[in-house]
């Protein structure tokens, strides 16, 4: 059996929080939970204060008893541990009432503080004494078996069925049974036998007489089952470990390693430095749950750092307070405890708010300050170089601030890919906000949940709100940008089709007729001096060539920008040439071309621009659209040109792809920095608008 005397090898290693072992674990787990101020709450939380008062009586009759009779309270962690974990393990039962893990918490915990209570009320009343009292040989008889559903439960259950309070898989089962059997046995039998020696310590007031032989048996088929089954628990853990998700990993990181190694030190190290590995557990408690947020208790764990750091500031004041008045007085009096109570008075609210702040940005990060929020990402979008890279340290800056484990935005880019900066894990970002630009939706932000919730708070979905609007100006940025580049693109593209036009109409067309003439020169040069006859029909034939050379120039020089420009001006090079699209029908389409403000001395590109546009226009009205009528407005602005194209035809639907002749119109206002837009007329037809900026004052 396992040596529980002075130099106990078995400390009552502190719960965690994993233990519900129940027989249906190879089907869905379904946990009957108590709702909050239910019966087993009460039961659990009166069972955790009675035990942590009685440890806090045998702790103050351990001091009342004589240093050279005192037993090691403190050898083992118990009179540390047990109060720890009862407290805890009651009070988030309030926030997550039923749980098996913190009700398995309460449990150990009460135990060990029936154990370090019992051991120092046991101490002190057989100390000078060789026959104490009835409550003192309780307390002894307590001391001999109250350490095993503490101790026993720690090393074999916990590790078994750690952090959900399920085991494994059903090929566990046996083992958790034989871990309850186990339990089960050695409190029978060190509460009601001499299976135990226990040295100095009295005999077992109600021990059942059984042959030694037998005992000796039992004792050695049990001693070794104690770490058999830790060991097997160990096992359990690190294959849960390798399966897990990253979030559940988290949680089993902290507390896990320190159980391993609070387990393997109860069995090998020697008192002190167990001890000091088992208090390990609990710290590590406290931070899976502050980083981890293991049983989902923010709420509660925010009042408790906020209260306990309150009230060590607030005993902090009144300390020192008192003890400087109470120097400078000589002596404390009722006077200088007022004075005390006033102090922590007057710096009670102001410490509650910067603890508060304090305590929210550990575990919220800044979202309790949203101006500091909106402020940092405004300053990480107004100095990124491109839109993309804004948008990339945005999310990494909402991650940081508000302390949420992944975020995502996503901008949907028209005929692209979209694009997608995130940070921590896609997966875990179920939590989406759009991203409203106007009257369009142009991405979406995606957040994770804090760890151990299921939804965000009022105030994060508040905050992420603003911060999308924040984005979609990103967002929108990226579209025209990737518009912008595709544009450019289309352009760089139409230019060179346009040179490669020009080449082949060169030479393929100019430079033969070229060649062809310069040839039949030289041939009726050669000819005038012997026959002068037949030079003649040489140089028509050279001079006909040389005229279609000159209408082909025309031609390419009407393509590049028409004539009609420079000689009649955009306005008048239109009502020049509209009515020529019109075929020599009756029943053709009434064009009306109209002008206001300053249409002369127009840069050379805008001019061609906006005679091109208003050109494909009217033949889209009239080839595709057959319209009856077309109404053209020209309007000459101080810093743009606006063109306006309204014909009574079939009109354009919304979802209909854009053809060659409206991509190319937006091509050419895009090319100028402005703006084409195609839309249906609500009485039919279709209204073309485009606005050129001139590139300055004119």
């Amino acid at each position: 059996m396992v040596d529980r005397s002075g130099g106990r090898g078995n400390p009552l290693t502190s719960g965690l929080r994993s233990v519900s072992v129940r027989g249906e674990v190879d089907g869905p787990v379904v946990e009957e939970r108590a709702v909050p101020g239910s019966r087993a709450t009460v039961v659990a939380r009166l069972s955790a204060a009675a035990a942590v008062g009685y440890a806090a009586v045998g702790l103050a009759a351990h001091l009342a008893t004589p240093a050279a009779e005192r037993e090691d309270l403190f050898g083992s962690p118990e009179p540390l541990v047990g109060p720890a974990m009862a407290i805890v393990g009651a009070a988030l039962l309030g926030r997550v009432p039923g749980h098996r893990v913190l009700q398995l918490m309460t449990v150990i915990g009460c135990f060990a503080c029936v154990f370090a209570g019992s051991l120092g009320i046991a101490v002190h009343g057989f100390a000078g004494s060789d026959d104490p009292g009835p409550l003192f040989r309780i307390a002894a008889w307590l001391t001999l078996w109250t350490w095993v559903p503490a101790f026993v439960s720690f090393a074999t259950l916990l590790p078994l069925v750690f952090p959900d309070g399920r085991l494994p898989s059903h090929r566990w089962r046996p083992v958790a049974m034989a871990a309850l059997a186990l339990i089960a046995t050695m409190s029978l039998l060190t509460a009601f036998t001499d299976i135990q020696p226990e040295g100095e310590q009295p005999a077992n007031p109600v021990a059942i007489p059984l042959p030694g032989g037998f005992l000796d048996v039992v004792q050695t088929v049990l001693d070794p089952a104690v770490p058999a089954l830790a060991l097997l628990g160990l096992v359990s853990l690190a294959l849960r470990f390798r399966r897990a998700d990253p979030q559940v990993r988290r949680q089993i990181a902290w507390v896990g390693y320190a159980l391993a190694l609070a387990v393997a030190a109860a069995f090998l190290a020697p008192a002190p430095v167990n001890v000091v590995i088992t208090l390990a557990v609990p710290v590590a408690i406290g931070v899976a749950v502050v980083r981890d947020r293991l049983f989902g208790i923010d709420v509660v764990l925010n009042r408790t750092l906020v209260g306990t750091a309150l009230l060590a500031s607030s005993a902090l004041v009144y300390v020192a307070v008192v003890g400087w008045l109470g120097g400078l007085t000589g002596s404390p009096d009722s006077l200088v405890g007022f004075a005390g109570a006033v102090a922590v008075a007057a710096v009670f609210h102001p410490l509650y708010v910067r603890i508060q702040r304090a305590v929210d940005r550990l575990l919220h990060g800044s979202r309790g300050d949203p101006y500091r929020v909106l402020g940092r990402v405004t300053e990480v979008l107004r100095d990124a170089a491109a839109p993309r890279a804004a948008l990339a340290r945005a999310v990494a800056t909402i991650a940081v601030d508000l302390k949420l484990p992944a975020v995502t935005v996503q901008v949907d880019r028209p005929d692209a890919p979209p694009v997608v900066e995130s940070v921590g894990e896609r997966a875990l970002a179920v939590h989406a906000v759009p991203l409203h630009w106007h009257d369009d939706v142009v991405g979406t932000l995606h957040v994770a949940h804090r760890p151990g919730t299921d939804r965000l708070d009022p105030v994060d979905e508040s905050l992420l709100a603003d911060l999308a609007a924040q984005l979609a100006a990103v967002g929108f940025a990226l579209r025209l940008a990737t518009d912008l580049e595709r544009s450019r693109d289309r352009l760089v593209t139409a230019r060179e089709e346009e040179r490669r036009r020009i080449r082949r109409d060169l030479h393929d067309g100019l430079g033969p007729q070229l060649a062809s003439a310069v040839m039949a020169l030289d041939v009726a040069n050669r000819a005038l001096g012997h026959e002068p006859a037949r030079a003649v029909p040489l140089v028509a034939t050279a001079r006909d060539q040389l005229q279609d050379a000159v209408a082909d120039v025309r031609r390419i020089v009407h393509g590049l920008r028409p004539p009609a420009l420079d000689d009649l001006g955009l306005l008048g090079a239109l009502q020049a040439t509209g009515p020529g699209l019109l075929p020599e029908r009756d029943g053709a389409p009434r064009i009306r071309i109209s002008g206001g403000g300053q249409l002369s001395d127009l840069p050379a590109a805008v001019e061609v621009a906006a005679f091109r546009i208003t050109q494909e226009a009217m033949t889209n009205a009239i080839r595709h659209a057959c319209a009856q009528h077309i109404a053209v407005r020209l309007d000459g602005r101080r810093d743009a040109v606006g063109i306006e194209v309204v014909d009574d035809g079939l009109g354009c639907a919304a979802d209909s792809p854009a053809g060659m002749g409206l991509q190319s119109m937006r091509d050419r206002a895009a090319e100028l920095g402005g703006t084409c837009r195609i839309s249906a007329e609500p009485g039919g037809g279709t209204r073309v608008s485009a606005v050129l900026p001139l590139g300055g004052d004119r």
